[in-house]
């Protein structure tokens, strides 16, 4: 049986491996390699085998894997990913602004925060910025449907 611990810990390395597939798809929404993953995520590939092998077998499937094709997510998949991009974001920024933590210091203080927050907490922290569109980095802020805001276009940056 699984401890609370391992489920927590399984469940922040999803996240990861969807935002990674995110960001290195870009909007392009192109195959990303398991190498790209591996380097990214600093994991050895056979892990990411692995992990994408059991995304891909979900019974909503959180990704379409190919072996040696590389992978997509799958709508499912996205939603999650601009999920926690939104959690993320939205947590840089209100440390920045409201908690005035310097803009170098907020990224790795939302890559632990974001995981863990609740959808009531994530409104709130929304409503107390304004709703912003853009993140302390100048990157996009997805909107709580997980579309993006007016200010992202082709040429964006922002990363997804």
């Amino acid at each position: 049986m699984k401890t609370v611990e391992a489920s927590r810990k399984s469940s922040e390395s999803i996240d990861d491996y969807l935002k990674a597939i995110l960001a290195l798809g870009g909007s392009a929404e192109r195959r990303v390699q398991s190498k790209e993953l591996a380097a990214r995520l600093s994991v050895a590939p056979a892990s990411i085998t692995n992990m994408l092998q059991r995304l891909a077998a979900e019974r909503q499937p959180l990704v379409a894997y190919q072996r040696h094709k590389g992978v997509t997510l799958s709508a499912a998949g996205k939603k999650r990913a601009l999920e926690i991009v939104r959690h993320h974001r939205l947590i840089e920024t209100f440390l920045h602004k409201i908690l005035d933590y310097p803009v170098n210091k907020v990224h790795d203080e939302a890559e632990r925060l974001e995981h863990f927050i609740s959808e009531e907490f994530e409104e709130r922290i929304a409503a107390k910025l304004g709703d912003p569109q853009i993140d302390p980095h100048g990157r996009c802020i997805p909107r709580l449907d997980g579309s993006m805001p007016t200010a992202h276009g082709p040429n964006c940056q922002c990363g997804n």
